[in-house]
């Protein structure tokens, strides 16, 4: 995953055993997430659909340091059924994502720390997003000047800031940091109502944000963040999420207004109302990259048109299965983030089939 923390350490611990701190309008008894509930909520195509009609996907992210975490982000959205999926990256690693991800297209973005880079990566972002149906944003993004610049821009922050030098990407060390000018955006895009992700180096960001639920207004976004993500947006400690992590998601959730992933044991899922919780919390998925594999799944199925309470579900729940079924391959060990999106399309295969076979839906 692209976030340089030691907190990051999902789906390592075991089963969510605690009472949540926050109880959910279910009693406080978190619903494990079933074949049954993902059936009934898995997209289904009409003949003779459109690629764009299935689900246009935007991925921002990939800095040069960082290209593994967009493109697996990406691999995942495609094997989850998204028609089509753009990526919104620097110029300099669209050779290696041609390599990872065939089939996607690319949004071309300004290499450049500048307001100017900033406000021009926003604008091309913005044209890409009419045609899509969803956005995904902060997989491998990176945490310097040029990608804070690009989310201020685009979640239309007060102000912005244009360093001395610039730099080769996002992430990518300029010769100098010194910021010589700030400078207020004096019209900033208006935010896009469609639905989002928003994971990893997104997250970071906006957790340094001065009341960032505020930015999140009218959005319907799904936030995904592992202990140590979910403790700085909640202003607490990484240990006082692990200690109580159904009920610390829910608060996030009530307090965000959208739905939040918690990536901690059994993830939990949650509106902060509903909580669903993943069936398992296997240890396999404790290796690098499966948090972006999540996010892209997720993304894939709010493409298609599901709710994001029901799209996070259904990731996590195709998420779990597919780790289970790679583990007598590869061992616990032995599994990498790249094994995971084949083998979520084939668990997807094995709910169309039992619809097939006249099953719910």
């Amino acid at each position: 995953m692209s976030t340089h923390d030691p907190a990051n350490q999902a789906n390592q611990a075991s089963p969510v055993t605690s009472e949540p701190e926050t109880s959910p309008a279910n009693g406080g008894q978190p619903e494990t997430l079933t074949a049954t509930w993902a059936r009934t909520r898995l997209p289904r195509r009409e003949v003779g659909t459109h690629k764009w009609e299935v689900g246009g996907l935007l991925v921002i992210g990939g800095a040069p340091t960082y290209v593994g975490a967009a493109g697996l982000a990406a691999m995942a959205a495609q094997r989850g059924g998204a028609g089509i999926v753009r990526m919104a990256v620097p110029r300099s690693i669209v050779g290696p994502l041609v390599g990872l991800v065939p089939e996607a297209t690319f949004v071309l973005l300004p290499e450049t720390e500048s307001l100017t880079g900033a406000r021009q990566a926003v604008i091309a972002i913005r044209e890409a997003m009419v045609e899509c149906k969803a956005v995904l944003v902060g997989p491998g993004l990176g945490d310097d000047e040029a990608a804070s610049g690009l989310l201020r821009a685009f979640f239309g922050t007060a102000e912005t800031a244009r360093p001395a030098a610039s730099s080769l990407g996002f992430d990518m060390p300029a010769a100098k940091r010194e910021v010589v000018e700030s400078t207020a955006i004096a019209e900033a895009p208006e935010r896009d109502p469609m639905p989002m992700v928003i994971d990893a180096d997104g997250l970071n960001w906006l957790a340094a944000q001065e009341d960032w639920p505020s930015l999140l207004i009218g959005l319907r976004a799904v936030l995904t963040p592992h202990p140590g993500e979910l403790g700085r947006l909640a202003g607490i400690d990484t240990a006082e999420v692990v200690a109580d992590p159904v009920g610390r998601a829910v608060a996030l959730a009530r307090r965000a207004g959208q739905v939040v992933v918690s990536k901690y044991g059994q993830t939990v899922v949650t509106d902060g109302d509903v909580v669903l919780v993943a069936p398992t919390a296997s240890p396999a998925l404790a290796t690098a990259g499966t948090g972006d594999v999540l996010a892209g799944t997720i993304a894939a199925f709010l493409a298609q048109g599901l709710s994001p309470l029901d799209a996070a579900g259904l990731a996590v729940y195709l998420g779990s299965m597919a780790a289970e079924s790679l583990v007598p391959r590869t061992g616990i060990l032995g599994l990498v983030a790249s094994d995971l999106p084949l083998a979520i399309a084939a668990e997807i295969a094995i709910l169309e089939r039992k619809v097939g076979q006249g099953g719910v839906l």
